[in-house]
């Protein structure tokens, strides 16, 4: 771990801003993932309901046509109403509409007077009721209106969620860039070191995967990013005073106790391993695999691991 340290502060300019960009890029495809997953989810939403939408959308264009007869109804009668207004209007002007107001007060008789009254009111009773039909039957003409703006606010509602196409061409975008991100993760997460086959087989260093049903699961999870480390710290002391060998299933975390037991989960491969080392020594990482724990499930340079507390079975 010592060396480690000396690499480290030896080359402060180079080794943090790579595992930054390499973790900002694993970022970024966990972001796309879920944005795919959630257009996947929409689109196949679209698909099931696409008989029912084009169902409604066939009886929302009925429902204009109708709304288009019935305003051209409506405003008919509008034009009808406002033509016997001004019918009315003028035919008051042509007989001089104080004529009547002029009888009433000049009756020399009670008859004479109720029979002009009568006259009065007819006339402003009937200009009333014309100018209340009015009223009635633009009210009308406008409700009719607003039911098909309604209609065609639903209808366009309707088209733009049954457009697949557009949420097709989302997905493919997206699944590029995703692949785009994928290819440069590869690459920058190839191993940093590398160890050959040992020339001589040595039946002490083959470690069998510890069996995930000797131990109970105790619920208690952690995620974060995870290196690993090998061949420049293999045969030397951990923290907790075990020889380190990169074979065995062991792992470094900052805190626990060592002789605690995980159950670590990658791309859905898990393992079991031992805290028996302190580490990793570099920010933002929780976690640092012994090589042989790190290749059993397939994890190489950095990345998003799934961290459960395991206790052994009695």
């Amino acid at each position: 771990m010592v060396l480690l340290l000396t690499i480290i502060f030896a080359c402060p300019s180079t080794a943090q801003p790579v595992q930054d960009s390499l973790m900002a890029r694993e970022e970024q495809a966990r972001v796309l993932e879920n944005e795919i997953r959630s257009l996947e989810a929409r689109l196949a939403l679209v698909k099931e309901d696409a008989v029912s939408i084009a169902q409604r959308l066939s009886e929302i264009e009925k429902n204009i046509v109708g709304c288009y007869m019935e305003i051209d109804h409506a405003q008919a009668e509008v034009e009808n109403a406002q033509r016997k207004l001004d019918n009315r209007f003028r035919a008051l002007y042509i007989e001089g509409r104080q004529d009547p107001l002029v009888q009433l007060m000049s009756s020399s008789s009670v008859t004479d007077f109720l029979v002009w009254y009568e006259c009065v009111m007819n006339v402003a009773s009937s200009e009333v009721k014309a100018f209340s039909d009015l009223k009635v039957k633009r009210k009308h003409l406008q409700d009719i209106q607003d039911k098909l703006q309604a209609f065609k606010v639903e209808q366009a509602h309707l088209n733009e969620t049954a457009d697949t196409a557009a949420l097709e061409a989302q997905i493919a975008l997206k699944q590029g860039q995703l692949a785009d991100i994928n290819a440069t993760l590869i690459a920058m997460q190839l191993p940093a070191s590398y160890s050959p086959a040992p020339e001589i087989f040595d039946p002490s260093r083959v470690y069998a995967k510890p069996d995930e049903n000797g131990f109970t699961r105790t619920g208690q999870v952690f995620s974060g990013y995870s290196s690993w480390y090998g061949q420049d710290f293999n045969g030397k002391a951990t923290a907790s005073g075990e020889v380190f060998d990169q074979y065995a299933f062991t792992c470094a975390h900052p805190t626990l106790p060592f002789g605690t037991y995980l159950r670590v989960t990658f791309l859905g491969r898990s393992v079991i391993v031992k805290v028996n080392d302190r580490g990793p020594l570099v920010k933002r990482r929780t976690l640092d695999l012994s090589r042989g724990a790190a290749e059993s499930i397939g994890l190489t340079g950095v990345q998003w691991v799934d961290c459960e507390i395991v206790v052994p079975r009695s």
